[in-house]
């Protein structure tokens, strides 16, 4: 079963409800020095790579989803900026070219399920950026995942379409089944999906960064400056390559 399927065609109405991304792509931006090539992995619809992406002279674009990575070819295209896109998973990539910046936004490191996965994007993220390039990205905190999310039912209702939400805790792992319907005149298109996020520990993505070779870690509170509190549902984790002077 392929994540995202026909999800592709509703994701943009859905998530805009939740996520600022002028103001994450603001925040990214200014912690970036040189902005030559730029690289996003889970880059879903674009919709957030395309607002960075205008800052640099060339932007890849990263995602499993052959259909959100043609919602993201196409909103690159319409906009003129030069691209790559690959149909990947996150661990496999290998360009054999360097990054000033390498992003992983809206929790897309979650849907790996294995530590192992995890410690093989840092390490190949670490060996794709230049001398002085940055990782960001954000995650879904074990918090969001066991408390917010958890064994929890939710109905939503927009102008746009209904959805329905199941989760299904099982240890740090959760598995969402959910159901869109959406209207066309008289009656509704039913869209069902499936995912799975595991929560990661903040201390473990530290050390795993630092195995992967990063020396300058900063973890904060959902693209913000504050540091992270017990009830933050997302953080975000800016990894340097080498230290900053000062």
């Amino acid at each position: 079963m392929e994540s995202y399927h026909d999800f592709s065609r509703i994701y943009d109405i859905l998530i805009q409800e939740d996520i600022c991304y002028e103001e994450i792509a603001s925040y990214i931006i200014g912690r970036v020095e040189k902005k030559n090539r730029y690289l996003d992995l889970g880059c879903g619809t674009g919709t957030l790579s395309i607002l960075i992406a205008r800052h640099f002279q060339e932007t890849y674009l990263v995602d499993l989803s052959p259909d959100m990575l043609t919602e993201a070819v196409s909103k690159f295209t319409d906009a003129g900026l030069h691209h790559k896109a690959y149909a990947l998973s996150m661990d496999e990539i290998d360009f054999r070219k360097e990054f000033d910046l390498v992003t992983s936004s809206i929790d897309a490191l979650n849907y790996l399920l294995e530590e192992n996965q995890v410690q093989e994007v840092f390490k190949k993220v670490f060996a794709h950026l230049t001398a002085d390039g940055v990782f960001i990205f954000d995650v879904q905190s074990p918090y969001k995942i066991k408390e917010i999310l958890g064994n929890n039912d939710f109905v939503y209702t927009t102008d746009d379409l209904v959805y329905t939400w199941e989760n299904f805790l099982d240890n740090d792992t959760v598995e969402m089944s959910l159901n869109f319907f959406v209207p066309h005149g008289d009656l509704y298109e039913r869209i069902e999906e499936f995912h799975m996020e595991r929560a990661y520990e903040s201390d473990v993505l530290i050390s795993m960064l630092k195995t992967a070779g990063f020396q300058s870690i900063e973890l904060y509170d959902n693209y913000s400056k504050n540091k992270p509190m017990q009830t933050t549902e997302r953080w975000t984790i800016i990894a340097r390559k080498r230290e900053q002077n000062g």
